[in-house]
Formats: structure tokens, sequence, C-alpha cells
């Protein structure tokens, strides 16, 4: 009976360890997820828009694989919060931010974490670097002679008067808006917004038979635009994922009516 216990015990702890290897692998994987959009505010003759999104950094290092994979196709950089942490080497995010500088021009909106650092070292890397730091502010480029809004929204919750006064400025532009909190988009709806970018959730980190605290990633259509929920490329508290695997997002935006490819 004792040597049943033992095995047991042997056994347990085999897979115990097992899962843990899993999470720690899983946790630095490198997934890309590739979407394409179109838009019938895309000029037709008009160029496809590359874009990277990537949210939720903290104390990752950005892998050259990602950089090789978006050095081909990439218009634009947006980070959707968190882009560092209390916890995260301030080296390593500088580094993490030239990086990205050096694939095209970088678009950030912060998230809880970053509110969380040296909120001078955090601005002054920002511009050292030439990020654009969208705080509750807009700005409309020119990507390939298309005109682009991106909208940053830094804040967990608006008022209508507030979000009045970011979207007063009506242009016929494919508008993007950037904000780490995905339940900012229920103060959206009916509003000028063709795409809402956000991560902050991680796709619930750690999920037991499909099962946790937040909801998985994804993209779905809501009040009237479509919206991506990234799981994010990094991790917070512990350094492991189970079922919500990290990623970084490829954006295709082409001219077309409404429609969407994943």
């Amino acid at each position: 009976m004792e040597m049943w216990k033992f095995w047991i015990k042997t056994a347990v702890a085999f897979a115990g360890g097992a899962l843990a290897m899993h999470m720690v692998r899983q946790a630095q994987e490198n997934n890309v997820r590739f979407h394409t959009f179109s838009s019938a505010k895309i000029p037709t003759k008009a160029d496809p828009i590359e874009l990277l999104f990537i949210s939720d950094i903290h104390r990752r290092r950005i892998a050259d694989e990602i950089l090789d994979m978006a050095r081909e196709r990439c218009d634009a950089v947006l980070i959707g919060g968190d882009l560092t942490e209390r916890a995260a080497p301030k080296a390593r995010t500088e580094e993490n931010l030239q990086k990205l500088v050096e694939l095209a021009p970088v678009y950030f909106v912060r998230g809880n974490n970053d509110d969380e650092v040296d909120q001078q070292w955090l601005a002054a890397s920002l511009h050292k670097y030439g990020v654009s730091y969208l705080d509750n502010k807009r700005t409309t480029i020119t990507i390939k002679e298309t005109p682009v809004t991106i909208i940053g929204l830094s804040d967990r919750d608006y008022s209508e008067e507030e979000l009045d006064k970011l979207f007063a400025d009506k242009q016929d532009t494919y508008t993007i808006v950037l904000c780490h909190y995905p339940n900012v988009s229920h103060s959206l709806h009916g509003r000028d917004v063709d795409v809402m970018l956000c991560g902050h959730t991680h796709g619930g980190q750690i999920r037991v038979f499909g099962f946790g605290l937040e909801k998985k990633g994804g993209l779905v259509q809501e009040g009237g635009f479509l919206k991506l929920v990234s799981n994010g490329y990094g991790t917070t508290s512990v350094p492991l994922r189970l079922g919500a695997a990290p990623e970084v997002h490829a954006i295709t935006i082409k001219p077309s009516t409404a429609k969407v490819e994943e």
C-alpha cells in the first residue's frame, strides 16, 4: 500500500512539473494573428495599410521573430498599453521601444501598469524614441496616401461630453480607437469608429478547462464597429500562461465594402 502511495505522489509531482513547464513555454510563444479588414473609407485604388498591434508587453523582451515578420509589412505600430510595469527593467523597456521605432512610426496609449512607473521617465523615453503618446488625443496620419485617424483613450471610463470633444472633428477617414480597456467600447456605440484595438485582460492568462478570470481575446462586431481584444504579449504577476496564448497582431486594411477575414 505504501508503495502505491509513493507512485501516486510521484505521478502527481511529475504531472505538475510537466504542466508548469508547459505554462512557462506557452508564455514565451511568439504567435502572430493575421487579420484583414476592408472598408469603403479606403480609396478603391489605394494600397493596403499594414499595421502591427501589440499590447501588454510588461517585462517581456520583444523577440526577433516578431520583428522580422513585421519588418516586411509594417506602416505603423500601435501599442495598446502596459508597455512596461514596476518590475520591468527600464533598459528592457527602452530596448523594446527602440526595436519598434525601427519598424515604423509608433503610437502609444497607456495602461494601468504604465501608471505605476516613473511618469517622467516614461514620457522622456517615449519622446527619446519619437513615439507618439496619444493620451486622450487624436491624430490623423497619412499612410500610402490614405488618411487614417487614430484616437487614443487612456482612461477606464468617459463622460459623453469628454467623448464629444474627442470625436468633434468629423472626418470621413478610417478611424481606429486605441484603448487599453475593452469595456470602454460600450461608450463608443454609434460613434464614428471603424475598429477598436485593446488588451488589458491577457485573455485570462491562465485558463483551466476553458475557464478564466477574464474572457479570451478575439475579434467581435460591436456597436457598429470591430473590436479586437488581444491576449497580450507578456504576462503579469507570474510568467505563466495556460489556454490563453500570447499574441501580436498583423492587421491589413484594404479598400472595399465592409468585410472581415481572419
